[in-house]
């Protein structure tokens, strides 16, 4: 990843123009069905989106970014797997709600089409805050005085950040649909260890 946020020390990687979907591609993710739309979000019926054949050369790219966000910045040596997959489209004037993924280890989010808006996220506090609950005067906003965040984004970006965080979106100015794949994943294997009695196998 070739962007890293450390927003609270959690780590938020993104990467411009990472990738574009062809044609296909972008047929696929746009004639999957969706559901009632809720604030002018429309969210795909199916959770296993990247299973399907057409965006095979996406799944292996999203789960590539993931496994490096694993290694590179958080310098793990557990595995990951992917859990679940789907699209979103928000039409002009739409957004999706502040929310979290549950039982997830890391979420992304991959731009297929994108003109206007950015990734919000959220915190309970800020870093000054932890030790001091002051009302701090801000003069200019940065990751340590601030309990929100946003990430500009386009298409073609790609961003990935621990599931638990609290997120969102701005509304879609643009005529033009703004389209996303999600994806979540979980670890796999065996962690902790038998000497401090805290092994577990997922």
């Amino acid at each position: 990843m070739r962007g890293l946020i450390n927003l609270n020390a959690i780590p938020i990687a993104y990467e411009n123009t990472a990738y574009f979907v062809t044609e296909k591609e972008l047929n696929a993710v746009k004639q999957t069905k969706y559901r009632e739309p809720d604030d002018g979000l429309y969210l795909s019926k199916s959770i296993h989106l990247l299973e399907d054949k057409a965006l095979a050369s996406l799944k292996a790219f999203i789960i590539k970014k993931a496994e490096e966000y694993i290694q590179n910045v958080l310098e793990i040596k557990d595995k990951i797997y992917l859990t679940q997959s789907w699209s979103t489209i928000n039409e002009k004037g739409g957004s999706h709600k502040t929310h979290s993924h549950p039982n997830t280890f890391i979420s992304l989010v991959y731009y297929v089409q994108c003109k206007s808006g950015s990734l919000r996220f959220h915190l309970n506090t800020n870093a000054l805050k932890n030790c001091f609950n002051f009302s701090y005067t801000i003069k200019n906003y940065n990751i340590y005085n601030s309990s929100e965040w946003e990430v500009p984004v386009q298409t073609g970006d790609i961003v990935v950040f621990p599931g638990h965080i609290l997120h969102g979106t701005n509304p879609n100015k643009s005529v033009e649909p703004r389209i996303i794949v999600g994806a979540n994943f979980f670890i796999r294997g065996t962690l902790g260890s038998d000497e401090q009695i805290s092994t577990i196998t997922i």
